[in-house]
């Protein structure tokens, strides 16, 4: 008799309770700092602006600067789907994402020194010792990624989740927006490399200051836990998995779509210096821009999610990624007719775009998996629409190559592509809020989920 999959075997039952959730009051406001001080944190230590500017200063090698301003995405998503193997076996995840927050938090905190010590007199001594370092505490960083948003599925109603991401965003984007005037006055006030070592110690700060305010949930346990398998045998279920709900893989291929903004994404900033005039100040410019857009564009995702659906956030997700790369190569367009002032001042709407689709994207794509997928392999999908995304994220480097060979423009215009192609797939994408059933996250688990 042969084993059965191991995303099909009976889950074990937690306790389950219909009362009202008393600590859901204090639940949502501890989780909506958590997610407010990670995103001021990550303003200090944004991918898009701070991160490729840094590598500039330590190469003028377009790739490796891709590469730097990639190794964030990487490390967040990649680990994913090892991890939900390990996740679905925990019926409370609160101690293991504590843990693992601190180490990564330390792993920033030399990514500071080692600035600190060789940026300004060594820069590729300091690129060798940092690299591996950085790489190691974005992949902390990824790891936490499904047991996260598994415990606040857990923790937090259906019909809340959508405010309380939004809330994050927003009140995240606020204080990250005021941010970004501190970012363009310490990297124009404050020597280089103490600029940078500042700008890391401000990311350990808003991160310790994340991982505090997460203690303060009260954590509920997992109402369904899967016996825990062996790895080979759980990656051999995958495929199966994935056919078995129709829902997810058409949200998958609108997301894959627009994942090819990664191949645009470090260069915005880059191009914006190298062709357009603007100075190293403008980096602050940028970040505070991409925070309006994620502050907006969070605040309409959270609205429409809880109301509307997640279709409606995933549309508007990659419509505004989209028109980030299609807004470069127009403004890009009125410089070279002459236009100098009026493109540069109109340039931060790229990162308003960027912002925005970074927000929307996050509650719209997390909120649809939790919605179709079922309870006892939640964290298994969640995983898994992470990590293959991994490989996307490495299309930095070779927007680097292209950028080499072809120039910034023909990156764009690639991003631009797939970007209309996954508007496409996402105006088809089914709701199932409104087409008449019950959705899967409430019918059971793999096994028991009717295909459509």
């Amino acid at each position: 008799m042969t084993e059965p999959s191991p995303l099909h075997r009976p889950a074990a039952h937690g306790p389950e309770d219909s009362a009202p959730d008393p600590y859901l009051k204090r639940n949502l406001v501890f989780l909506t700092l958590d997610g407010t001080f990670f995103s001021a944190g990550s303003a200090f230590y944004d991918s898009t602006t701070v991160l490729p500017a840094f590598a500039s200063t330590l190469t003028d090698s377009k790739a490796v600067i891709g590469f730097v301003a990639s190794v964030r995405t990487i490390g967040w998503f990649l680990p994913q789907l090892v991890v939900a193997n390990f996740t679905e076996g925990l019926r409370y995840k609160k101690r293991f994402i504590v843990i693992n927050s601190l180490l990564q938090r330390l792993g920033i905190l030399l990514m500071a020194l080692i600035t600190y010590l060789y940026a300004g007199t060594r820069p590729g001594l300091a690129l060798a010792l940092f690299l591996p370092v950085f790489i190691l505490a974005s992949l902390s960083e990824g790891v936490n990624g499904v047991p996260w948003t598994d415990a606040v599925a857990n923790t937090i109603p259906a019909d809340r989740r959508g405010r309380l991401f939004a809330a994050q965003l927003v009140l995240g984007g606020l204080l990250a927006f005021f941010c970004g005037f501190v970012v363009r006055h310490i990297l124009t006030a404050l020597p280089y490399p103490m600029s940078y070592v500042t700008l890391f110690l401000c990311t350990c700060a808003g991160f310790l200051l994340s991982i505090l305010s997460f203690l303060g949930v009260r954590e509920k346990p997992a109402v369904e836990v899967r016996s825990r398998t062996g790895l080979g045998l759980y990656l051999r279920a995958l495929p199966a998995a994935w056919r078995s709900v129709p829902d997810f893989v058409k949200a998958m291929q609108a997301r894959l779509c627009l994942a090819v903004i990664f191949l645009s994404q470090p260069f915005f900033v880059v191009h914006a210096g190298q062709n357009l005039g603007a100075d190293v100040g403008t980096v602050g410019l940028f970040v505070s821009a991409q925070m309006i857009g994620s502050l907006a564009g969070s605040a309409l995702a959270g609205r429409l999610s809880d109301r509307r659906g997640n279709r409606s956030v995933i549309v508007m997700a990659v419509l505004a990624s989209t028109l980030a790369p299609l807004t470069a190569l127009a403004l890009t367009g009125l410089y070279r007719a002459g236009a100098v002032g009026l493109a540069t001042a109109l340039y931060p709407l790229v990162y308003v775009f960027l912002g925005s689709s970074f927000g929307s994207g996050w509650i719209g794509f997390t909120n649809y998996v939790i919605e179709v997928t079922p309870p006892a392999n939640r964290a298994t999908f969640i995983g898994l629409s992470n990590t293959l995304m991994a490989p996307f994220a490495f299309l930095s480097v070779l927007g680097g190559v292209m950028a080499s060979f072809l120039g910034y423009e023909a990156v764009f215009a690639v991003s631009a592509a797939f970007g209309l192609m996954g508007l496409g797939l996402a105006l088809r994408l089914p709701d199932p809020r409104y087409r008449g059933r019950v959705p899967r996250s409430e019918e059971g688990n793999i096994a028991a989920a009717p295909n459509n």
